[in-house]
Parts: structure tokens; sequence; C-alpha cells
């Protein structure tokens, strides 16, 4: 994914949220949940839904966290049953090991992706 600048950003959070809409809007309708939690899937609310343009299906369901919320982000969809779409956890790179053991020592089979934020908040992701 390449790397985007977003005006006027809240957080770092809020930056990346934006910077992964923007480099899937041609191929996917996206909804957020950065301004009011309005979307939901499986009963939660994740950071983005990224929906089928033709069916408007569910096709990735993905959450921004930082180290402070990456267990409490794992537990939560670890008690859905079934997810309905790919779930990705996106964590800052430093971030990405302890992510990949939390999940493992919980049980929940996801996708993990990791990101960096640049002085002048260009963002880049990286899809495993």
């Amino acid at each position: 994914m390449e790397a985007a600048t977003m005006n006027n950003p809240v957080n770092e959070h809020d930056i990346v949220v934006n910077a992964i809409i923007a480099a899937n809007k041609a191929d996917y309708t996206a909804l957020s949940n950065i301004e009011k939690e309005e979307n939901y899937i499986a009963q939660l609310f994740p950071d983005i839904i990224l929906l089928d343009k033709k069916t408007e299906k569910p096709v990735f369901i993905i959450e921004v966290k930082k180290n402070g919320n990456i267990a409490q982000c794992i537990q939560q969809w670890k008690s859905v049953p079934n997810i309905p779409a790919t779930l990705y956890i996106i964590v800052p790179l430093t971030d990405l090991a302890n992510a990949k053991s939390i999940a493992g020592v919980v049980g929940l089979n996801t996708r993990f992706g990791s990101y960096t934020v640049d002085d002048k908040q260009r963002v880049l992701v990286k899809y495993e």
C-alpha cells in the first residue's frame, strides 16, 4: 500500500484509519466508525468495514490498535463465534510480535498488518 497524507488528523489512530480508507476506496465501499459508532458487524463496531462494491457484503473487517488496546481487541473478536469477513488487526510495526503472541495465546485466528507513520504523517501499511 502506498503512503498517504491526511489533513487535520485527530491522532495517530485516525491518521492510520483514514489512510487505509483512502488506499482502498477504489476497490471497496468503506464504512468507518471514527466519528461515531454506527457501523457494526457481529454486534461490534470495528474501525473499518470494507464492503464489496457490487454485493455490499463485508469482505474485510479492520481494527487499528496500539499496544494498550491490542489484548482487549483480540479478546473481543475471540468472543465472536463466526466472524463474517476476513479480520485484520493493524498495529504499529513495533507491536506486531506482541499482537501475534496475544492472538496465539487467546486462540484467535486473524490476519495482521503493521503500520508506520513518518514525521510528515505519511502512513505505510503492510499486510501479512
